[in-house]
Order: C-alpha cells, then structure tokens, then sequence
C-alpha cells in the first residue's frame, strides 16, 4: 500500500524520447538523415514530442518535468526543451540505452521525496483526443492512493483495432479501482491480439503513474547496486544536463536492457481502461503507416518510412507474451464472456464528450 507520506509527495513527470521506434525521412530534402517518428508531426505543426510536453505540462510544473532524449537528434528537441532545466535533461549516445536514462531520471526523483508521484509519457505514440487522455490522466492520479500495487496504466480500447501493439492481459479483482494485470503481450500475432481483445485485453499505452517509492525499490530488487553502476555511464556536462555513454560498458546497460522493464507481472500494476482515445503505441513501421495514411502530410514532413529490415534489426525481437499464453488463456479468470462481464458490478463510468473512462 502506499505509504503514509504519499499526500506530501510533488507531481513530477518523465518524457520518454530516446526509445526504440521507427523513424522517417522528409522527403523534400533529399540528402536529409532519417529521424525517429516521434520529431514527426503527421501533417501537423506540433511533434509528437511538444505534444508529450504538452501534456507533462497539464501533469506536473515545469520545474519538475525531466525528459530522456538522445544526443544525435539534438538539432530536434532542443528548441522544443527551452523551459526544461539542464539538468532534467538525461541526454544518452545511443538508443540502446534508453532503459539507463529512464531509470536514472526515476531514481533523481525518488532522492528528492520517495512519496512524490511520477507520471511517465512515452513521446512515441499517436493521441487523437487528447481530452480524453488528459481525463483519464488526471483520474488516474486521483485514485492512485487506492490502487493497492502503488502504480497504475492506461489500457486502450478503441473502435479500430491498432496494428503491432503491445497488450495488457487483466485478471479480476475485488481490491482498488481498475483492473490487476497479470502479463503482457509484446505485439503478438493478429489472431492471438484478437483473442486477447475478446478476453478483455487492452493496449499498453506505457503511461505509468505511481509513487517513486515504488519504482526505486523495483529497480533495486532487479538490479542491486544500480544507483554505483548509473554512476560509472553518467557525467554531467558543462550546462547541467546528465549525459549517458555505455560504450565502455557494454555489459552494464545490456543487463539494464535485461531487468529494468516497467511490465507485469515482475512490476506489478493496475490498469484503468479508456475508451476511443485514438491511441496508437507506433511500434513499428507498418504502424506508423497506417496513420501517416490517415492524414495529409506537410510539404515539409511527408513520411517516408526507413526500411523495416532496418528498424527490426535494432528492435527488441518480438515476445508473444510476458508469460505461458496456452496457459493464461484457459485459467478460468480469463475465460468470461460479454455476458458475465455485463452481470458483474462495475463503478461509475465517466463521459467524456465521445469516449469514457472506468
């Protein structure tokens, strides 16, 4: 449960740009480099990434804003960051080691009070009502204190099935608010995602609020000694900002890679489910498509996606599931039907215009 400080604990919030993603090439310029689809904006002026801003701006103020970010795309974000501090800039050198930057940023806030409250924002991904996610955000911040496991996400559930996302397989539960989640599929097969669907799994959007107690004792039980490790890939630069560079210690961000994974069941959580936020995780290129598709790009910006052979060969590989799916499927808790799901009790739903919020 969470602990009796909680209530004093500040509203802090970490923006995720340096992870894995596919990328985009604007095509006016020719000889232009590719760059990771969250600096794209998909036709519109404003990137994924000030997007993200946007809403960690609605969570927590500026002064308590950190994002990661990734020195080779700094022509790209530093505009974007003028109101955030240098030093709650975690920069890294590679995209391989978003896990150590995160983590780090996590920790920097567990130091300052282990009852503040974190909200982590991954900058890739795609939000076509945003009031619908800035409802769910702050709902799921007032239930926080209530949710037993001390961390709580957002489950997706839309009209239009997504392509390539991750899912969160719930159990019931009759302690807190929202639904327990018991393991994670990692962009599993069209057939295992609509079965899943139809056992009430929903999409991991990867937004996570919990308390910093919580996420320091994760990462200790998972990797003793990480704050020593942390400190052997970290300098800080001449501005303030935390740089990170593991080239020398290839073995140490590897095991990071390894351990360090906010995902049930070894980071247990509960999930409150959103409806028709229009949310797309952008796992892969196909995924990236299918919304560039959607939407008629800027001269400036047209989509041209990197080859997918050149994404997946970076990407960690595909699970099916973080765990024995045969065997999670035929447990008895998954195994309820629209109709025991509509006989059982649920709280009060909350409109919001044309989507809602459990």
């Amino acid at each position: 449960m969470p602990d009796r400080g909680a209530n004093k604990g500040r509203p802090w919030c970490i923006v995720v740009a340096d992870d894995h993603g596919p990328e985009y090439m604007p095509a006016v310029a020719g000889a232009a480099k590719s760059s990771p689809v969250q600096y794209c904006g998909f036709g519109e002026p404003t990137t994924l990434l000030q997007r993200a801003l946007h809403r960690a701006r609605q969570i927590a103020p500026a002064a308590q804003i950190v994002v990661t970010v990734r020195e080779e795309n700094r022509e790209r974000w530093e505009s974007a960051l003028w109101f955030i501090r240098p030093e709650h800039r975690f920069v890294s050198n590679s995209r391989m080691i978003a896990p150590l930057t995160t983590a780090t940023a996590l920790l920097s806030i567990a130091a300052d009070s282990m009852a503040n409250v974190v909200t982590i924002l991954p900058a890739r991904c795609y939000v076509a009502n945003e009031w619908i996610l800035a409802s769910a955000l702050n709902q799921l911040q007032r239930l926080l204190p209530r949710i037993p496991e001390g961390v709580g996400t957002l489950g997706m559930i839309d009209i239009e099935d997504g392509i390539d996302e991750n899912y969160l397989v719930p159990f019931e539960t009759t302690r807190g608010p929202g639904q327990a989640v018991q393991a994670m599929a990692r962009r599993p097969a069209e057939w295992v995602a609509r079965h899943l669907r139809q056992h009430g799994a929903m999409v991991a959007s990867g937004i996570l609020t919990g308390y910093a107690r919580v996420f320091a004792m994760h990462a200790s039980r998972r990797w003793p000694g990480i704050t020593r490790a942390l400190s052997e890939v970290m300098q800080v630069g001449a501005n303030g900002e935390k740089r990170f560079c593991a080239d020398g210690y290839p073995q140490t961000w590897q095991s990071v890679l390894r351990s360090l994974r906010w995902w049930p069941p070894t980071f247990p959580q509960r999930a409150l489910r959103v409806y028709r936020c229009g949310f797309r995780g952008l796992q892969t290129a196909r995924a990236v498509g299918r919304v560039s598709d959607s939407y008629p790009a800027a001269t400036d910006s047209v989509m041209q996606l990197a080859p997918q052979g050149d994404f997946e060969s970076w990407q960690t590989p595909p699970a099916t599931l973080s765990g024995d799916f045969d065997h999670l499927a035929n447990r008895a808790s998954l195994q309820y039907a629209e109709s025991s799901a509509a006989s059982r009790p649920k709280g009060s739903r909350r409109c919001v215009d044309h989507g809602w919020v459990d």
